[in-house]
C-alpha cells in the first residue's frame, strides 16, 4: 500500500517532535509494514521521503566475461557436429567455463543467444501442397470404402528402410538425454528438411524391413551403406518372394511404402512387377500414415533399454547388427497388430485435422 503524504508527515512528526517510539507508531498505522513506518519516521520534515537505493543497485560484478560468452556460443557449433545433442554442462565444459560460473549462468547465455531446451525435431515442415495431398489421399480411401479389413488383410507387407545408429560406447550414449536438445526454435525447419540431423562420422546398421498383420516381421534384410536402386532390385529379387509367402496375403502381394526415390525407382518398380508385386504408396512426408515407423520407434527404445539393463559398455558393429536383427525378429506380433489396427483411425484424424500432423 502506498503511503499518503499526510500519513508520512504524521509519522515523521510523531517520531521527531513527539519523540514516540517507532514500535508505538507502528501500532497507530497498522496498514503499513514496520519497515515502511521506520523509513518515513526518519524522513526530514518538509521533504520527500528518502529514496530506497536498493532498486538502483546493480549487484555484484559478473564473473563471466564477453570472451567466455563468445566461447560458449562457439562451443555449440562444435558440439552440434561431434555430439549432435548436448546438455548445458557439456557446453560449459567445451567452452572451458565450467570451473568459474554456475550452470544457470550458462543456460541464461544460451537463452540470450536464441537457444532453448526444446523437444527434438523428428519431422519436417508440411507445405500447403503436402496438406492437400494428405487430405486427398485420405478422401480417396474413404471414397473407395477401404475399411479396417483393407489394412489388415489386403496390405501384404508394410515396407521401409531404417538405419540404426551404431555407437562404440552404447551405455554412455543410452544414458544421455535424447528427448530434448539445445537448439533454436527455427532450427531444422526448412522446407524439404527431414530433420534427421547431421550425422557425420556415424555408422548405421541399415535394414530393409517388412511387417505384416498377424505374422509380425516377415522381411529383415541387412545391407551396407546407403540404399541404391540396384541394391533395392537385389533385395526385391532375393528377399521379397519369401516375405510375400510369410505375409498375411501372399496372393495380393501388395506393399505399402513411402515415396523414397530408391524404393520407387524405375528399376525397383520393374523388379517388383516381375514378381507380381503391387505398390500402395502414401503421400510424401507422412510417416504418421505408415505403421512401420511406429514399429521402428519402439525397436529403437527397446535397443536402448537392452543397453541399460545388460550394462553393455562396448560392442562391435557385427554384435550390434545381430542384436538389432534379433530384436526385430522376436518382436511381439500382438504389438505389431495393434499398430496396424490404428490405420483406419489415422485416416479419420488426418481428415479431421485438414491434413496436419497427428499424434502417431
Amino acid at each position: 500500500m502506498k503511503v499518503t503524504v499526510r500519513h508520512s508527515a504524521e509519522m515523521a512528526s510523531l517520531r521527531q517532535h513527539a519523540r514516540k517510539r517507532v514500535k508505538d507508531i507502528v501500532k497507530i498505522f497498522p496498514q503499513y509494514s514496520s519497515a515502511t513506518v521506520y523509513r518515513h519516521c526518519k524522513a526530514p520534515i518538509g521533504q520527500d521521503p528518502p529514496i530506497d537505493q536498493r532498486k538502483f543497485n546493480r549487484g555484484r560484478p559478473s564473473k563471466i566475461t564477453q570472451q567466455d560468452i563468445r566461447a560458449i556460443v562457439r562451443a555449440i557449433a562444435k558440439l552440434r557436429v561431434s555430439d549432435g545433442s548436448f546438455t548445458a554442462p557439456r557446453v560449459a565444459l567445451e567452452a572451458g567455463v565450467a570451473h568459474k560460473v554456475h550452470i544457470r549462468t550458462v543456460r541464461r547465455i544460451l537463452n540470450q543467444a536464441g537457444y532453448h531446451y526444446c523437444r527434438s525435431r523428428k519431422k519436417g515442415l508440411l507445405r500447403r501442397a503436402d496438406l492437400h495431398a494428405r487430405v486427398d489421399f485420405c478422401r480417396k480411401i474413404r471414397r473407395r470404402k477401404l475399411t479396417q479389413n483393407f489394412w489388415e488383410n489386403q496390405i501384404s507387407i508394410y515396407v521401409d528402410g531404417k538405419g540404426f545408429q551404431f555407437k562404440t560406447m552404447p551405455l554412455d550414449q543410452a544414458r544421455a538425454p535424447s528427448a530434448r536438445e539445445w537448439r533454436k526454435r527455427c532450427e531444422g525447419l526448412k522446407f524439404g528438411c527431414t530433420a534427421k540431423g547431421s550425422k557425420e562420422g556415424s555408422v548405421n546398421a541399415n535394414f530393409m524391413v517388412g511387417i505384416s498383420y498377424g505374422k509380425g516381421v516377415v522381411l529383415c534384410h541387412h545391407y551396407k551403406k546407403a540404399i541404391t536402386g540396384d541394391k533395392m532390385v537385389n533385395i526385391i529379387n532375393n528377399s521379397f518372394p519369401n516375405a510375400f509367402e510369410k505375409s498375411c496375403n501372399p496372393i495380393a502381394k501388395r506393399i505399402l511404402q513411402d515415396g523414397c526415390p530408391r524404393q520407387n525407382s524405375r528399376k525397383a518398380l520393374k523388379a517388383l512387377e516381375n514378381i507380381g508385386g503391387i505398390v500402395f504408396k502414401i503421400p510424401a512426408r507422412s510417416p504418421d500414415l505408415n505403421p512401420i515407423e511406429n514399429f521402428f520407434g519402439i525397436v529403437t527404445k527397446e535397443l536402448r533399454k537392452q543397453v541399460l539393463q545388460n550394462n553393455i559398455v562396448r560392442e562391435t558393429f557385427d554384435e550390434f547388427v545381430q542384436r538389432v536383427r534379433e530384436t526385430m525378429l522376436t518382436f511381439s506380433v500382438d504389438k505389431i497388430d495393434k499398430i496396424i489396427e490404428s490405420m483406419d483411425k489415422r485416416v479419420g484424424m488426418v481428415l479431421a485435422q485438414k491434413g496436419c500432423r497427428i499424434k502417431y
